[in-house]
């Protein structure tokens, strides 16, 4: 059987530079095997909520927030669009709401990813740092394979 383990690429993109690098990475790899590209930012709510319940954030401040969150991701998602478009492959795109890794999982169970790719990170210091702590549980409760691109 000739199954390409790469058909389905979930690509993680928030913008960073790992995640920039990351999606260069899932372009080539998609160019190199046929395989299709769905980038996925999400908007963590998750997050926002917890910062608002532990008044960190005000509801206005929250919700400006979560609007500049949402034009940011859209975008990312356009730069990602563009990558492909530079290589001549159609990338889709998905903007999300929710929990960081809860709805990364989901869009990969949902879309029957065969891989995801995601930048690297640092592990901070701060036992509060929930970037890492969400991207951790990403590579902890999947069963697929995952490229950390760093």
């Amino acid at each position: 059987m000739n199954h390409n383990l790469f058909e389905k690429i979930l690509l993680v993109v928030d913008g960073a530079e790992p995640s920039i690098a990351a999606a260069n990475y899932a372009v080539q790899l998609a160019v190199q095997t046929g395989g299709h590209i769905i980038a996925v930012f999400v908007v963590d709510t998750a997050t926002m909520e917890y910062l608002t319940r532990m008044h960190i954030f005000i509801a206005e401040e929250r919700e400006e927030f979560e609007r500049d969150l949402q034009k940011t991701g859209e975008r990312y998602l356009e730069y990602v669009r563009t990558i492909g478009r530079n290589h001549k492959i159609e990338i889709e795109t998905v903007q999300k709401r929710g929990s960081f890794h809860q709805t990364i999982l989901q869009e990969a169970r949902k879309l029957a990813a065969n891989v995801i790719v995601m930048g690297g990170w640092r592990h901070s210091i701060t036992a509060k740092d929930t970037t890492s702590v969400e991207r951790q549980l990403v590579l902890n409760e999947t069963e697929l394979p995952v490229l950390v691109i760093k």
